[in-house]
């Protein structure tokens, strides 16, 4: 980090903040004082908010003022930084969801959707059917969100379990599922409890593959749905 310019030097906290989900994006200011905090100094505000304009690899964040990093120099930026983290990284693919579908939204969707693959790469059968399910659970939930009804999926506070989920996303009028949603909600959520709770059942590849072509349909389905793409 000493060698780094102060924009390089932000950009590096951006990234770290990215791939650990400590912050989706910061301002010159924010990061002028994580970087004092961190023993590096004070940057000039003025000076660090032009130059992290200016760089390419950051882009502007949703509040105003804020930076997040461009994700087209992620894998380059991952290359540099990621060793430093002591994380063990595998190859991602698009086996069971397309990577670019969620490349650059919400972190944590884009972590899912890397830890489904991976686990389908991988042989792990059980863990994808599992995260499937987790990721269309957090998408119905965000589709609420999004529409401005999260209240009518919660109880207590709290939000329904994914079965009330799919009742109440399926005769929603506002939500415009399209023929044959409700159907494959349905199966990704029994092949997700069959891996998560039958005592003896081990989740096969067919059933996956059985499943894979429909869930890329409904996931892109519910992403638009929740306004997380267009």
């Amino acid at each position: 980090m000493q060698n780094l310019t102060r924009a390089g030097q932000a950009i590096a906290l951006l990234w770290f903040y990215r791939e650990t989900q400590t912050f989706e994006e910061r301002s010159a200011s924010e990061l002028a004082d994580d970087l004092r905090t961190d023993g590096l100094g004070k940057p000039n505000v003025t000076e660090l908010k032009r130059a992290l304009t200016k760089d390419p690899k950051t882009v502007k964040g949703k509040r105003s003022g804020t930076f997040q990093i461009n994700v087209k120099h992620l894998d380059e930026l991952s290359k540099t930084y990621g060793p430093l983290l002591e994380l063990k990284k595998v190859p991602v693919t698009s086996s069971i969801l397309p990577v670019e579908l969620t490349r650059g939204t919400r972190h944590y969707i884009e972590k899912m959707v890397a830890q489904i693959n991976g686990s389908y790469d991988y042989g792990f059968f059980d863990s994808c059917a599992v995260l499937l399910r987790r990721l269309m659970e957090s998408l119905i939930i965000e589709s609420f969100i999004k529409k401005n009804m999260a209240d009518k999926i919660k109880t207590n506070g709290k939000f329904i379990e994914l079965e009330k989920l799919i009742s109440a996303i399926s005769s929603c009028s506002d939500m415009h599922l399209g023929r044959g949603s409700s159907r494959v909600i349905s199966t990704i959520k029994q092949l997700g409890d069959t891996a998560a709770h039958d005592r003896v059942y081990i989740t096969q590849q067919q059933d996956l593959d059985d499943t894979k072509q429909d869930a890329r349909k409904l996931i892109q389905e519910l992403l638009t749905l929740s306004g997380i793409i267009k």
